[in-house]
């Protein structure tokens, strides 16, 4: 057979190829090799390498089910002008087993939902294993960033159904909406910026607390989201944050929870920066505590908090902590677990009462898809002799889950929680002094 048969042969075969196969790469080199000037033994190995081209791809398309899909997830932002929107949440499945030692049940029903240490209860009888289901802490969320002449202003708005009045178990388990956070986030540029609405106080170090499938976690975190107006600016290799915040008071003795009569914002300074793979915060605060009298006038108090938080990344480990000291912690430690100060009863003046609390967590994972977290917190309170009996002294919790993502953005897991209060019982009388809550919680949370 002539060497122009062989070609013209050739490039058929490996055109017909390339079309069963989708290869046009192959089609182009045909048709090059059926215009080219070739020898024999120059043909014969051009041959068998398109050849092995052309069984090696289609070997590769016959073990394929499916095609690759590039890009399988849409993109979460979408631009109108020079403004970039983002929607975003979770899903999430919350199936909770309680056994109390001193009950069947907490004291108040959003302690069934995740763990509020002032709802254990104490005094009573031990009751059998309760069983609770939810997907109150389904999670939404809107962004908005806006590129601007100076800077950029971003906004989020975000909801969930968790702490609800509204809604039961009778038939439809239907829960309100409530809101989270609601800001604008001025970035004036890379050293400087201006928040304004609703979010995480400046007290708490978000960044730092546990992962966990609590809700909230330890006793011993500061958690607290309110209105507030925050200035941030750079200073060296860190920031530094001062905010005025939407003030509370809480007081033992008096006729309201939460007291609503202060006359000036809750003042917070806080400082963030970095040591190594040690990221730290230090914030402190001045707050007032006040309450009007049932004759028209005010009473107040003022006084101070410190926290220390921070995340160390030990490789792909970190280790976080917390630490929190004041008389004017109240409300912001530990879901209020303690109230800020007490009316004395004699002359109305209002008594601060020392508190502190903390935790240590330790994050490991086992593989790419399995990791724990250990969780050891606890809180305790300085309280005067003219407290009531029932008035919280300290608590303690315990958290060690194991969390599986099989797959981004999903996580399967367990978390076993060990948490117990005590009280004062200042006259002795009280014959149970203290009470302890084990748990158990299995969810499933898809992020989108």
């Amino acid at each position: 057979m002539s060497v122009k048969i062989i070609k013209s042969k050739l490039a058929g075969a490996v055109a017909l190829a390339a079309m069963v196969n989708g290869l046009p790469a192959l089609a182009a080199q045909s048709d090059e090799l059926a215009s080219s000037e070739m020898t024999a033994a120059q043909l014969q190995q051009r041959i068998t390498e398109l050849q092995a081209q052309v069984d090696q791809l289609a070997a590769t398309q016959a073990s394929s089910d499916k095609p690759v899909v590039e890009n399988p997830e849409p993109p979460k932002t979408t631009t109108f002008g020079n403004t970039d929107i983002q929607i975003g949440g979770y899903i999430k499945l919350d199936s909770i087993f309680s056994d109390y030692s001193d009950g069947s049940a907490a004291t108040a029903g959003i302690g069934e939902d995740f763990l509020v240490p002032s709802t254990i209860p104490i005094g009573g009888e031990g009751g059998d294993m309760h069983y609770n289901a939810h997907a109150k802490s389904t999670r939404l969320f809107f962004k908005s960033s806006t590129e601007l002449g100076a800077g950029s202003v971003n906004t989020h708005l975000e909801i969930d159904a968790m702490a609800g009045a509204q809604g039961d178990e009778r038939i439809s388990n239907s829960y309100a909406q409530r809101l989270r956070h609601a800001y604008i986030d001025w970035n004036i540029d890379g050293e400087r910026s201006l928040l304004a609405g609703q979010a995480w106080s400046t007290f708490f170090n978000v960044g730092t607390l546990p992962e966990g499938l609590d809700f909230v976690g330890p006793v011993g975190t500061v958690f607290e989201r309110q209105p507030q107006i925050r200035y941030t600016q750079g200073l060296g290799s860190g920031k530094v944050q001062i905010a005025a915040e939407n003030p509370a008071t809480t007081l033992y003795n008096g006729t309201e929870n939460p007291y609503d009569d202060n006359s000036r914002p809750d003042l917070i300074l806080r400082y963030d920066n970095s040591i190594g793979d040690l990221n730290y915060s230090i914030a402190s605060m001045s707050r007032e505590l006040a309450y009007d009298h049932t004759d028209g006038s005010n009473e107040s108090e003022q006084g101070y908090a410190i926290s220390l938080a921070g995340k160390w990344q030990l490789g792909r480990d970190d280790l976080r902590f917390m630490y929190s000291y004041g008389n004017a912690l109240g409300r912001y430690l530990g879901l209020n677990s303690y109230r800020g100060g007490i009316i004395d009863p004699v002359d109305g003046d209002i008594e601060l009462i020392d508190q502190h609390g903390g935790y240590v967590a330790l994050r490991h994972f086992w593989s790419d898809e399995w990791r724990s977290n250990l969780v050891l917190s606890a809180t305790a309170a300085d309280n005067p002799d003219i407290v009531s009996d029932m008035t919280p002294s300290s608590y303690q919790s315990l958290h060690l889950n194991l969390m599986y993502s099989p797959v981004p953005k999903m996580t399967l897991g367990g978390e076993y929680i060990f948490a117990s209060k005590e009280v004062e019982n200042l006259s002795g009388l009280l014959a149970d002094d203290s009470g302890e809550l084990q748990r158990l919680q299995f969810s499933v949370k898809y992020v989108f």
